[in-house]
């Protein structure tokens, strides 16, 4: 899409002769006569640059900047006049100008002037989108040596390619969607672009609309001033919505618009802004049933669900503990500026081991609070929370002698029930996760040896 130039001139030889020079450059060029006719555009169309003149038929170029300014904070505005004066240059940068030119002028100097504030925006844009990003893509996120992940790994990577494919990711909570996000942004075409993140659970419907949409000055009681929403942010870049479950049906079609047409309205606004974004949600929501109740659109889904990825817990992926344990134990050091200490193969074993009930977030602040406890360089078991230390007893060791009978293997199940309830401190639920079993089928076990069946 070319970039679009304002031009804002009542002497229509000279508005005419600039559209046309300025067309030839490959510039998209309107022109307007009237301070009327240019705010009228500026709300149809976003311009990269305004050429505007201090005197039009009715008002002045000065006043004019700070209503432009106020529809569009990010166009560039440059003064064209024929009454050269200090004063009139500082008030015109004051009132939000980025450049001055007298009249007449060369237009080779014109060009120059178009060339360097388009540089200028440039520039200006690229600083915007790191700040925003605000290191999304210091690392891709995604460690692991486990088939699933391997599997997790190569289908991010090629839906990253499709850069311009929506992206569902589900999973359990803390499993890592967010990670996969970002790998999908940092491994795919716009990651030079902004990484923008919202969560769909965070605000109110209201909140939600003009922080995703932004707003126009005096589109509420609050709105004291014209604000950009997550959309424009994110242009050229990744939106990604986690806990897209959680949007509100009235905001739904109004997102599934933007996602068919990449356009949208600001809160109060008119104007239709086009954006180019990629968007990728993530949710720990069965979809599909909402689908079927009707609590998420059916369109919605299938709209997002284009390119769909599985994250598998992590109790399903064991080899990927160790790596991630690690992962975090650098991070942990780093972030308190002290030297890594060492994650000792029994430590590694006993991580290895638990069920992670809270996946991979569970793992990080658990390896955090080890960091911190951590006193002779090495982490050990005593600083690992007690489920997963061991400090539960053992299962049973079954002896086998003359006065020892052989256990039956309904015993040794029993045993083994009774210690992982005794580790999950009586939840059936968490029981029967770890178990590999369903709850119903733990509660039937239990009723059958005679355990009291308490909720």
């Amino acid at each position: 899409m070319n970039e679009a130039i304002l031009i804002v001139e009542d002497d229509a030889t000279l508005r005419i002769a600039l559209a046309s020079f300025l067309g030839r450059l490959g510039f998209a060029v309107d022109a307007a006569e009237t301070v009327a006719a240019a705010l009228a555009l500026a709300r149809q169309r976003r311009y990269g640059l305004v050429l505007l003149d201090l005197r039009l038929p009715d008002g002045d170029g000065l006043g004019l900047i700070g209503s432009l300014r106020e529809i569009d904070d990010e166009a560039l505005l440059v003064m064209m006049t024929a009454f050269p004066e200090v004063r009139t240059a500082v008030a015109a940068l004051k009132a939000g100008a980025y450049d001055y030119i007298n009249k007449p002028f060369d237009l080779e100097d014109l060009r120059e002037l178009v060339a360097r504030a388009f540089e200028t925006r440039s520039l200006r844009r690229e600083v915007a989108w790191r700040r925003a990003q605000s290191g999304a893509c210091t690392h891709e996120g995604l460690s692991g040596e486990s088939p699933a992940c391997r599997e997790l790994m190569r289908v991010t990577q090629k839906i990253a390619a499709a850069s311009r494919v929506p992206v569902l990711i589900h999973g359990e909570s803390g499993s890592g969607k967010e990670r996969v996000a970002r790998a999908i942004h940092c491994q795919s075409s716009r990651a030079a672009g902004p990484w923008v993140t919202l969560n769909c659970s965070a605000l109110p419907e209201g909140l939600m609309e003009s922080e995703l949409f932004g707003h126009e000055k005096g589109a509420f009681t609050d709105a004291k001033q014209q604000k950009r929403g997550l959309l424009e942010l994110s242009d050229g870049g990744t939106l990604f919505l986690d806990e897209i479950g959680d949007l509100s049906l009235a905001l739904q079609p109004k997102l599934l618009r933007v996602l068919e047409t990449q356009s949208f309205r600001r809160v109060g606004g008119s104007r239709e802004i086009q954006v180019d974004v990629r968007f990728v949600a993530a949710t720990h929501r069965n979809l599909p049933e909402m689908v079927k109740v009707g609590t998420f659109r059916e369109d919605l889904y299938y709209r997002l669900n284009v390119g769909a990825i599985e994250v598998p817990p992590l109790r399903a992926r064991r080899d990927d503990i160790p790596p991630l344990a690690r992962e975090f134990v650098l991070a942990s050091a780093r972030a308190m500026g002290i030297a890594p200490p060492e994650l000792p193969a029994d430590v590694q074993g006993l991580l290895a081991a638990y069920a992670w009930p809270g996946n991979v977030r569970e793992l990080r602040n658990v390896i955090e609070r080890a960091v911190i406890l951590c006193e002779n360089g090495a982490l050990s078991a005593g600083q690992l929370p007690a489920e997963i230390s061991g400090a539960v007893p053992p299962a049973p060791i079954f002896l086998f002698s003359a006065d020892v009978p052989p256990a039956t293997l309904a015993a040794v199940e029993l045993a083994h029930i009774r210690r992982i309830m005794a580790q999950c401190a009586g939840n059936k639920t968490r029981a029967a996760e770890i178990l590999g079993i369903t709850r119903l089928t733990l509660r039937n076990k239990l009723r059958e040896a005679g355990e009291a069946d308490v909720e």
